[in-house]
C-alpha cells in the first residue's frame, strides 16, 4: 500500500496493490534470476535446476569412477591373493556403466548450455516459443520415470527371488552341485551378502521413491512456466501408455525365460526323461 499526500490539500491519496499482483511480487523474487538479465527468473529457474542436476551428476560419476578405478587396482595388487577372481566381473560391468552414464550426462551438458543460449538470443529476436530442449526434457521426465517403474519393479522382483534362492542355497549339496562349497568360496560369511541384499533393495525403493517425487516437482515446474505450450496432457498419456506396454513385455518375457521355462523343463525331465 502506497501514501501520497497532495501539494495543495491536507488529505491523503492511497494507492493499494492488488493481491494478486503482491503475491507475484513475492514469488518472483524468489525465482533464480539469469545472469546476464534475459530470461524471465522463473523459467531461469527450469533451466538452473536442470544445469544443478547435471553437475551433481557429474561429481557423482566421477567419484563413483575413481572408487572403482582404485577398487580394481587395489583387487589386482593389494587383495590379489586374497579374492576370488569372481570379483573382477561385477567391478568392469560398473566401470563400463559409469563410463556410458557419465559420456550421456556431458553430452546433456552441452546441449543444456547451447539450448541456454539460443534461447537468450530467440528472446532478444521477440520470440516467445518454449525452447525446443524443455519440450524434450519434459518428455524425458515422463519416458524416465515410467522406464524407472519398471527397472525399480524388476530389482525388487529378481532380487527378492535372488535373495531367498541365495539362502537356501548356501547350506545345500545337491548331487555334483555344492552350491555351499561354491557360495563359501566366493564370501566366506554369506550372512553378511544376505545382509548386503537386503539393504540394496530398500536402498533401491527408498531412492526410488526420492526420484519419483524429485521428477513429480520438476514437472510442476515447467507446467507452472510454460503451460500448454509444451506438449498436451493427451499425447503425454499416450506416450505413457506406449511405453508401459514395450516395458510390460519386455518383464514378462524376461519371467519367461529366468523363471517359467526352466520349470517346465525340469517338470518335462522328471515326468518322461527321467524314466
Amino acid at each position: 500500500m502506497l501514501e501520497l499526500k497532495p501539494i495543495y490539500n491536507t488529505g491523503t491519496i492511497t494507492f493499494i496493490e492488488s493481491p494478486e499482483k503482491m503475491t507475484l511480487k513475492k514469488i518472483d523474487s524468489s525465482y533464480i534470476r539469469d545472469p546476464k538479465g534475459i530470461i524471465p527468473n522463473g523459467i531461469y529457474k527450469v533451466f538452473k535446476h536442470e544445469k544443478n542436476k547435471q553437475a551433481f551428476l557429474i561429481s557423482f560419476l566421477g567419484s563413483l569412477l575413481l572408487a572403482n578405478l582404485i577398487w580394481i587396482i587395489l583387487m589386482a595388487t593389494v587383495y590379489k591373493e586374497k579374492i576370488n577372481n569372481f570379483w573382477y566381473a561385477p567391478a568392469v560391468i560398473s566401470l563400463s556403466l559409469i563410463l556410458w552414464k557419465l559420456t550421456t550426462v556431458l553430452l546433456n551438458t552441452k546441449q543444456l548450455n547451447v539450448s541456454i543460449n539460443l534461447y537468450r538470443e530467440s528472446l532478444i529476436e521477440g520470440s516467445r516459443l518454449t525452447p525446443p530442449f524443455v519440450t524434450n526434457m519434459y518428455l524425458n521426465l515422463y519416458k524416465s520415470q515410467t522406464r524407472q517403474n519398471w527397472i525399480v519393479l524388476a530389482i525388487l522382483f529378481y532380487g527378492i527371488i535372488f535373495t531367498l534362492l541365495f539362502w537356501w542355497l548356501k547350506d545345500i549339496q545337491w548331487w555334483i552341485f555344492d552350491f555351499s562349497g561354491w557360495i563359501r568360496a566366493i564370501a566366506h560369511n554369506p550372512e553378511n551378502i544376505g545382509f548386503v541384499l537386503i539393504t540394496i533393495l530398500v536402498v533401491t525403493l527408498v531412492m526410488h521413491i526420492y526420484f519419483t517425487i524429485y521428477r513429480k516437482k520438476r514437472i510442476i515446474d515447467i507446467q507452472s512456466f510454460f503451460g500448454n505450450e509444451v506438449i498436451s496432457q493427451l499425447e503425454i498419456d499416450e506416450l505413457v501408455k506406449e511405453k508401459n506396454k514395450q516395458y510390460a513385455k519386455i518383464f514378462i518375457l524376461s519371467v519367461l525365460i529366468t523363471l517359467v521355462f526352466p520349470f517346465f523343463i525340469w517338470i518335462i525331465y522328471k515326468k518322461f526323461i527321467k524314466k
